[in-house]
């Protein structure tokens, strides 16, 4: 398991020095002093359905519902930038009931200090993240905290569980791509006693504070024309197991057919030893529109 972890940082790490060498720096054109904000609102969905088919299949829909947006200021010694995300889908096969599909709560507070020498190219820089969900969750095929309960089963809800994060580091900023090292502080968060076991907690632990090092790199990128991608790796090595260190990566490439049609592709994986020793993957292709709110 750790084998694939070192793999998949090592692979990150060399497209991003790849891209580094063979794209030119973005100018940065955003005025001082003001707020440049952006907000977006996407509504995707598919349909599936058969009558009388002799090849056979199942009928569904799917519908997912989501927002993101951003708020950034530059002065002449400071860089502050906000950014949230909400998402919920849920999808329908035949018979069954509506199962969850889509469910995130991001939000994050960055603060860089622009300084002169060693400090213009690495800023000092204090973040702040919260991640969570809306709806409960369920499993469908097991019981896995103590087996005695007929499926499904409830295994998550809103801050159950939920993390926050605190990081002070330097951050190499160059406008697509951004690098971001530091010492931090996570918080794992479950609210309901029962699930706690599930996420690392202990029966009698809310939170669980953890202290370690952080790397935290992002890139935005138009790889050719309306086609965009956008892909970050999160590592935090806990004090107590620097050698086993949790990580989320998250990449999205969005293909602009017009002003408002768009085709999505996501991939998200997770590798978090205290939930489970298998990285968690999330895949999400999907067609649908946005909407520029502001």
């Amino acid at each position: 398991m750790r084998t694939t972890v070192k793999t998949l940082l090592l692979f990150f790490v060399t497209t991003m020095v790849v891209s580094s060498l063979s794209v030119a720096q973005d100018a940065d054109t955003l005025a001082w002093n003001t707020w440049h904000k952006n907000a977006t609102a996407s509504l995707s969905g598919s349909q599936v359905g058969f009558d009388n088919w002799q090849g056979g299949g199942i009928n569904s829909v799917s519908v997912t519902a989501g927002a993101s947006g951003s708020a950034q200021r530059i002065s002449q010694r400071w860089k502050q930038t906000h950014e949230g995300r909400i998402g919920l889908g849920v999808v329908k096969q035949d018979t069954l009931d509506f199962r969850k599909a889509e469910d995130i709560i991001f939000l994050s507070t960055t603060t860089q200090w622009l300084g002169d020498g060693f400090f213009a190219q690495w800023n000092p820089t204090f973040n702040a993240t919260v991640r969570t969900q809306f709806a409960e969750g369920y499993n469908y095929n097991s019981d896995p905290i103590d087996g005695t309960r007929a499926t499904p089963v409830k295994v998550s809800a809103i801050f159950s569980p939920g993390y926050i994060s605190e990081s002070i580091g330097l951050t190499h900023d160059r406008g697509w791509i951004s690098q971001r090292f530091g010492l931090a502080a996570k918080q794992n968060i479950v609210t309901i006693e029962r699930f706690r076991p599930l996420y690392g907690n202990v029966d009698n632990e809310t939170v669980r504070f953890e202290a370690g090092l952080e790397s935290f790199t992002r890139l935005k990128k138009e790889l050719v024309t309306n086609v965009f991608l956008q892909s970050s790796l999160g590592v935090f090595a806990s004090f107590q197991d620097i050698g086993n260190p949790d990580l989320i990566f998250e990449n999205l490439v969005t293909m602009k057919v017009n002003e408002w049609l768009n085709v999505n592709f996501e991939v998200v994986t997770i590798y978090d030893y205290d939930v489970s020793d298998n990285l968690q993957l999330k895949e999400v292709f999907s067609i649908g529109a946005s909407i520029i709110l502001i």
